[in-house]
């Protein structure tokens, strides 16, 4: 009955909480996916709003007596900070997307793509691969439950109503958007010198035995040098990852702290 009576008084704010969860829900890794149902989605938001309002600090604050206009507003801004939260959790999963072209590129599978079941994009193989591997080790963490518990500790830094684009939102946003091709470049990078080794080997036996064919031999060779690498520095990526999931959580606490 308590909670009901809560419900009932400050159903405003319950309102902008629910805006900023579905902004997060939108972009946030594996919630975005299409195969969550959009009504999933709104129920867990539902859900979560409920959750968080009545355990708030100073919940007589929450209520808005204002203009439709101005709550229009309020409405929009909890959507935008959600929404950049989400963001910035999905741009770890945006660089094994790209370290994955890149490795395409360099192993022959550029023009060969998969349909990928989160997003119904087109993705590279090796870029499939990656992300479905980043994506158990993300589970095995509880990436998601730590995902929602960062969320909801933004209500105890950033009050309802309370969002202003700044030029530390702007600056950070570009440094965490920067970041995206150093961690793409960082986990391409065994590839990319490994089949240039593989190239440039390639290269000499060219010059020095030109009777033999090294279009026939080359990409089978690199296709196998990708395959074998894949395998034998699986430790090593899972390591890169823990690093890089470690990064993007603490990015989410620091954008968490420029918007407040």
């Amino acid at each position: 009955m308590e909670y009901i009576q809560i419900f009932y008084d400050f159903f405003p704010a319950y309102l902008l909480t629910f805006f900023r969860i579905v902004g997060f829900l939108i972009i946030a890794p594996l919630f975005s996916s299409r195969n969550v149902l959009s009504m999933m989605k709104a129920a867990l938001a539902m859900l979560i709003s409920i959750m968080v309002v009545p355990n708030m600090a100073d919940i007589s604050a929450l209520t808005i007596d204002t203009s439709l206009l101005v709550f229009f507003i309020y409405a929009i801004s909890e959507f935008a900070i959600g929404l950049s939260i989400g963001y910035v959790a999905s741009l770890f999963f945006h660089a094994v997307n790209l370290a994955g072209q890149s490795i395409d590129m360099q192993m022959g599978f550029g023009i060969v793509n998969v349909v990928d079941p989160q997003t119904g994009a087109q993705m590279p193989v090796m870029g499939t691969f990656k992300y479905f591997l980043t994506m158990f080790f993300y589970l095995s963490i509880n990436g998601h439950l730590l995902l929602l518990d960062a969320l909801i500790k933004s209500y105890e830094l950033i009050p309802l109503g309370n969002f202003a684009v700044t030029m530390g939102l702007m600056n950070f946003m570009i440094y965490a958007t920067k970041n995206v091709f150093i961690m793409a470049l960082k986990i391409a990078l065994p590839y990319v010198g490994a089949l240039f080794a593989a190239d440039f080997i390639l290269g000499i036996i060219a010059r020095t035995v030109p009777q033999m064919n090294v279009f026939m031999i080359g990409m089978p060779l690199k296709i196998t040098v990708g395959f074998i690498l894949s395998i034998t520095i699986i430790p090593l990526y899972i390591y890169i990852l823990g690093a890089f999931f470690e990064r993007s959580f603490t990015d989410i606490y620091t954008l968490i702290r420029v918007l407040s």
